[in-house]
């Protein structure tokens, strides 16, 4: 591969691109916190399992986060030292208030970038909804049609 980025100098704006989207970071941010939280009650307590509670929060929430905002690859899969240290030095820049000033001079503006979307198609009370109505017809005995209002009774003949 020719295109390999040679030093961390040239992976860090890479890495933000990488997380261009607020909720991207937002979820990168909250798992570093959760990860750097349960390793430090590792040290504290002596529970063995923190520590491996402590990794699945903080790669949990990274691939999370990018198989559903931000829709790529994890930069962890091709530089795995560099993405942990970079998602570090994005927790020390978000503590000091200084992410948005290197979000804003590394991540590109592109015009064709689309915004995050909003919801997934659907909303969630309507995947409920449908949801209900496929289990209702489920378990539903063969042959009984499903109705919203129960059938009214003829109306009384004068």
């Amino acid at each position: 591969m020719t295109d390999r980025i040679k030093s961390f100098q040239e992976f860090w704006p890479y890495y933000l691109n990488e997380h261009a989207r607020p909720l991207t970071r937002a979820i990168h941010l909250a798992g570093t916190g959760a990860s750097l939280a349960l390793l430090g009650a590792a040290v504290v307590t002596g529970q063995w399992w923190l520590p491996v509670a402590a990794v699945a929060a903080g790669y949990g929430s990274a691939w999370t986060a990018h198989a559903f905002v931000e829709r790529n690859k994890p930069a962890t899969f091709t530089y795995p030292l560099w993405s942990l240290k970079c998602d570090f030095k994005m927790f020390g820049h978000f503590v000091t208030g200084t992410l948005k000033a290197e979000v804003e001079q590394h991540v590109k503006k592109t015009p064709e970038a689309k915004p995050a979307p909003q919801s997934f198609g659907k909303s969630v009370i309507e995947r409920v909804r449908g949801l209900k109505q496929r289990f209702t017809r489920a378990t539903q005995p063969k042959g009984q049609r499903i109705c919203a209002k129960p059938p009214q009774p003829p109306a009384p003949a004068p």
